[in-house]
């Protein structure tokens, strides 16, 4: 993190690397043991840089926006991510939401503190994209939850865990097109406005893909009163964009 650590941040390290003596861990990224996430792991991450859409957050060849956002411009004020979801990022990522490898949360929110404190963005409150009922049990944890609140700690912003909700459950995401994604998650989320009235919010997940979910929530959200919405991911698909093109993830 950007600089000195926030006491309620540094307890929440501490108490993690005591877990981390008594159990010793070993590297989602590559499975080395001593750590949760090694430096290795994390200088091979393909880091996202301009130029950007200004928007989505998405590669360009070059100009200030992709095709889809000046087609159809998202809820969301501006969408960046850390890194490309390949390698050791996409594996960490893995481990975290599938292995049950919940120690890593606190680990890849390091990161994204850094690329938050960079933005500059005005933030009134965290939340994560909420799961859906049936996946949370399943899961016993949400993984967006996991890196959303050692982001708040860092960063001494409010976090609310539920200020959104799904009000039904959608299908996975993963191989339908940038359409049929935004149909499945249309009108699945409902936000507190008792909540997020008002303030600026950051939503937190764990990937961008085509956004698609992050726009569905930013809208929710602004329906709920919110001012401005803010969105941050670790990772993100990589496709580069060129102002002409309309592929999108």
């Amino acid at each position: 993190m950007t600089g000195p650590a926030r006491p309620a941040y540094r307890l929440h390290q501490w108490l993690w690397t005591g877990i981390d003596w008594l159990y010793p861990p070993q590297c989602g990224g590559c499975g080395r043991k001593g750590d949760r996430w090694c430096v290795d792991c994390r200088n091979k991450a393909q880091l996202i840089h301009p130029p950007i859409c200004e928007r989505c957050g998405q590669t360009l060849q070059s100009g200030n926006l992709c095709i889809n956002c000046r087609k159809s411009p998202p809820n969301f004020i501006a969408l960046r991510s850390w890194a490309g979801f390949q390698g050791p990022v996409r594996s960490a990522l893995h481990h975290l939401k599938y292995r049950r490898d919940i120690a890593l949360g606190e680990r890849l929110a390091e990161p994204l503190s850094d690329l938050y404190v960079a933005q500059r963005w005005s933030v009134d409150l965290v939340t994560p994209v909420p799961l859906g009922i049936a996946r949370l049990k399943e899961r016993g944890y949400n993984q967006a939850a996991l890196i959303a609140r050692p982001l708040a700690l860092a960063c001494g912003l409010r976090y609310e865990s539920h200020a959104i909700e799904r009000t039904r459950e959608t299908r996975s995401q993963v191989g339908l097109s940038l359409t049929e994604r935004k149909i499945n998650v249309s009108e699945a989320f409902k936000a507190k406005s008792a909540i997020v009235s008002g303030n600026n919010v950051l939503l937190v997940d764990d990937v961008a893909t085509s956004s698609a979910t992050l726009d569905a929530c930013s809208g929710a959200l602004k329906k709920a009163g919110a001012a401005q919405v803010y969105c941050l991911t670790l990772a993100r698909a990589i496709y580069l964009h060129t102002q002409n093109s309309d592929r999108r993830e």
